[in-house]
């Protein structure tokens, strides 16, 4: 019995195998040493970044035994943490020989690092935009709050008692210009990182809510000279269908300014316009015919006579 033929297939399997050993202790070896150190880093980081208080500058880090508190240096350990983890496999692969395999994730990771400058710079026009922002909001709802800007709803007319809270107007005033500063980073932002598709988008947003904010502000104003006009009819003894009449028309007025302002089309306003003079005059059409049918037959009798004297007249001189 030929036994060569038979244990020649398991030499060269053990033959193999102690050849490629090294290379598993060595794969072994790395694998522990980036469990370890990533491990380590990634404590480190959380409490470097918790020591700083980042986390609590933005409203957390209430409870210290609760992670949820420091997303900030929760997640910058994270990041560590897969960092290492993705240096060794590099590492490992380069131990392996798997050389085609390990120059591809070699180019994906160099323009993945050679973009790290630009995204940590969008990542810091972020957060300091955004703390700037807060600050700003604070202060502007502070200052409207102190000139009594949150009866501003009372006087226009659009509800009987002033929002509190969140809801006032100051705040709302608070969280527009927060708004505003935080699409202004977003364009800085995406301009670093080259989405110049992003940038345009937002800088097409950031001016069409411009437009609708200086619309808004017309409306409101108009409102308010509405309020203001009705007023002084009222205190001077005016009819209140005439008070009414007024304030509906500069308010109307008022809307189509605004509209106008935000950008619409133009056909439109115009035929809203048309619509709503054509409705006022069909009312007071139906309104002189319901309410002045007397007065309509008084003035047609008078002008009846006043032809058939004329006639009689022109009569007269003939003969």
């Amino acid at each position: 019995m030929n036994w060569g033929g038979i244990i020649e297939p398991f030499q060269a399997f053990f033959s193999t195998l102690i050849d490629f050993l090294p290379y598993i202790v060595a794969v072994l070896v790395l694998l522990l040493l980036a469990w370890i150190l990533a491990k380590v880093l990634r404590a480190g980081i959380r409490k470097l970044v918790r020591a700083t208080g980042i986390d609590k500058r933005l409203g957390k880090g209430e409870d210290p035994q609760d992670p949820s508190q420091f997303p900030v240096a929760q997640g910058a350990g994270t990041v560590t943490f897969w960092i290492v983890w993705i240096l060794f496999i590099l590492a490992i692969l380069q131990v392996l020989g798997v050389e085609g395999l390990f120059d591809s994730i070699v180019v994906v990771f160099q323009k993945i690092f050679a973009a790290v400058p630009n995204i940590i710079a969008a990542v810091l026009v972020l957060g300091i935009f955004y703390l700037v922002g807060r600050l700003l909001a604070k202060l502007v709802a502070k200052a409207l709050t102190s000139i009594h800007f949150d009866e501003l709803p009372v006087k226009l007319g659009l509800v009987k008692e002033a929002p509190t809270g969140a809801g006032s107007a100051s705040n709302v005033v608070g969280y527009i210009v927060m708004v505003f500063i935080m699409l202004f980073a977003i364009i800085m932002a995406a301009d670093l990182l080259g989405f110049a598709a992003v940038n345009n988008l937002i800088a097409v947003l950031t001016q069409f809510l411009g437009l609708v904010l200086l619309g808004a502000v017309i409306i409101g104003i108009g409102i308010l000279v509405a309020n203001f006009l009705a007023n002084i009819l009222r205190a001077g003894g005016r009819a209140g269908p005439m008070v009414s009449f007024v304030r509906v028309s500069v308010v109307v007025l008022s809307v189509l300014l605004g509209i106008r302002a935000m950008g619409f089309a133009n056909d439109l306003i115009l035929l809203g316009f048309g619509l709503a003079m054509g409705a006022a005059a069909i009312a007071a059409a139906i309104a002189f015919g319901l309410g002045g049918r007397e007065v309509a037959g008084e003035l047609l009798a008078r002008w009846t006579k006043s032809g058939s004297s004329t006639g009689k007249t022109g009569d007269k001189t003939k003969k």
